[in-house]
């Protein structure tokens, strides 16, 4: 190394350095490091085997990414020679480094209403369409759009205004005229077998045999009252009740056209006949008790059907009673309907049961229609 031979005689003469002289050292020393590092060549050392080929693989790896911020940015390319060479490497190889650049992607454009109503109706005819315009009515011609009085709050039950006084006599006239349609529609359905039953019966044979003994028994019922009701109406004497004498304490007298009573000698000894000849068939004041069962008996459900179904086939009422401990069913059959409050069990009417009608249709001297279990 060189030195200066004035520093070197105002160092010997000061023994430190000024601030001038400190630069102008450190001036010279970077121009003369970066001298000899253009002069610097590296030599890569003989190698075989696996560095060799692990070296010479790694040569070139290296790839540059260049990201423009602005669109239209064009990077000019450096031909400037490296001041580093590598010993064994041409100029050309090390120059040729790959780049990859990014485009900036163009802004979307923006999403309008009208673009999203056009989606959500959909093209003409299709049925997207279709859809849209039904459920705002637009092809319908009774469409109207709502009143004021469409937003009033009124109760959801339905209404009935009070009848005026004036209107009291038509009243009478249109449930008059209702009652006399209803009585031709059961008439119509007396001695009428229920396709149902038909159908049922058509599938299970072996039921005809119980369809029979049921009806059998239902027929002599309708059979003895017929004939008590001639005999009571012979006498003048329909209205006389068939109980005894021991449930009521008070004494009512029936005297009949021909001024006989119900409570003389002869009139007693035949209606005790009778009450002895209806309690034995399980009969009383023109009820009939035809099957019983337990209530878990889900066999006995068809044979009360079958009573129910005949009831209808001849006219008369039908009901049936939970009674007892443990609980049985009882299927009745009548001229009336049960009174409300006469029995001390659940009653339950089937639902094309005959109870809504005051009168039997069946009266005391017409003659029986076809056994019902020949016709199936």
């Amino acid at each position: 190394m060189a030195i200066h031979p004035r520093l070197h005689s105002q160092v010997d003469a000061q023994g430190s350095l000024s601030p001038q002289q400190t630069r102008a050292i450190s001036a010279w020393s970077e121009q003369a490091a970066a001298a000899s590092l253009q002069n610097l060549t590296l030599s890569e050392p003989a190698a075989t085997g696996d560095e060799a080929s692990t070296r010479s693989g790694l040569r070139g790896a290296s790839v540059a990414l260049s990201i423009p911020l602005d669109d239209h940015v064009s990077v000019p390319e450096s031909r400037s020679t490296p001041r580093v060479k590598l010993a064994g490497q041409d100029t050309k190889e090390s120059q040729k480094i790959p780049s990859v650049s990014f485009r900036r992607r163009g802004s979307l454009g923006r999403d309008s209403l009208k673009r999203r109503e056009a989606l959500l109706k959909g093209k003409d005819g299709s049925r997207r369409r279709q859809r849209w315009e039904n459920d705002r009515l637009l092809q319908n011609p009774w469409a109207e759009p709502p009143s004021s009085k469409d937003w009033d709050v009124q109760p959801t039950y339905p209404r009935h205004d009070n009848v005026p006084y004036y209107l009291a006599p038509l009243w009478d006239v249109h449930y008059a005229h209702l009652d006399r349609n209803s009585s031709k529609h059961t008439k119509e359905e007396k001695h009428r077998v229920p396709k149902e039953l038909r159908t049922r019966l058509k599938h299970a044979r072996s039921a005809r045999g119980m369809l029979q003994d049921l009806e059998e028994g239902i027929r002599q019922f309708i059979q003895k009252w017929n004939e008590k009701q001639l005999l009571l109406r012979k006498e003048g004497l329909e209205d006389a009740p068939l109980s005894s004498e021991d449930e009521s304490e008070d004494e009512v007298v029936f005297v009949g056209r021909n001024g006989q009573m119900h409570d003389s000698p002869t009139r007693k000894t035949q209606f005790r006949q009778m009450r002895e000849a209806m309690s034995s068939h399980n009969e009383r004041d023109g009820e009939k008790m035809v099957l019983e069962s337990l209530v878990d008996d889900r066999a006995a459900g068809f044979g009360r059907w079958l009573v129910h179904s005949i009831a209808s086939y001849y006219g008369l009422h039908t009901w049936s009673i939970t009674v007892g401990e443990p609980a049985r069913r009882e299927a009745y059959v009548g001229f009336h309907p049960p009174a409300p409050g006469s029995r001390a069990g659940l009653i339950s009417h089937p639902p094309s049961s005959t109870g809504c009608r005051q009168e039997a249709m069946i009266q005391p001297g017409e003659e029986l229609p076809r056994p019902l279990w020949v016709q199936v």
